[in-house]
């Protein structure tokens, strides 16, 4: 990644794929900035470049995969030592492709309750705090339902 300028915030598309109840989550390689963290598969947006084109190829590139687009969930700020970034965060569903470590060290599918025990990136927090919810949310329907029976 190119170091922005300190004013500029640099602008990241991340893809929140579930599949069958679960997160992909990608590892960042220990060589790049932030090597280590876990986060969302993404990537900066090109010049002139939409968010979706950017989702996509950033996913062919990175794992060699294919998604449908579903809606921005939320956009994120985050300022590290290096500069500022905006994370556009969009519901993705997995639709196709066999996972590749193309540009990444690692994947995986993650359950929602498990995500606490992997090292995300700082900016990737809210994402996660998201999906919490979404699954609490889950359980305290199923048990409503139950309780109806």
């Amino acid at each position: 990644m190119d170091t922005p300028q300190p004013d500029q915030v640099t602008i990241v598309c991340a893809a929140i794929i579930i599949h069958q109840q679960k997160v992909l989550l990608t590892l960042r390689p220990e060589d790049k900035r932030l090597g280590g963290y876990w986060e969302f598969p993404g990537g900066k947006l090109e010049p002139g470049e939409s968010p979706h084109a950017a989702l996509h190829r950033e996913l062919r590139e990175e794992l060699d995969i294919e998604v449908d687009i579903d809606r921005l969930l939320q956009q994120v700020e985050h300022r590290y030592e290096w500069g500022a970034v905006r994370i556009d965060g969009y519901l993705c569903s997995y639709t196709g492709g066999t996972i590749r470590h193309l540009e990444v060290a690692d994947h995986a599918w993650v359950p929602f309750d498990q995500l606490d025990g992997y090292n995300i990136l700082p900016a990737d927090q809210p994402f996660i705090e998201w999906l919490k919810n979404q699954s609490k949310q889950e359980e305290e329907h199923s048990r409503r339902i139950q309780n109806e029976r």
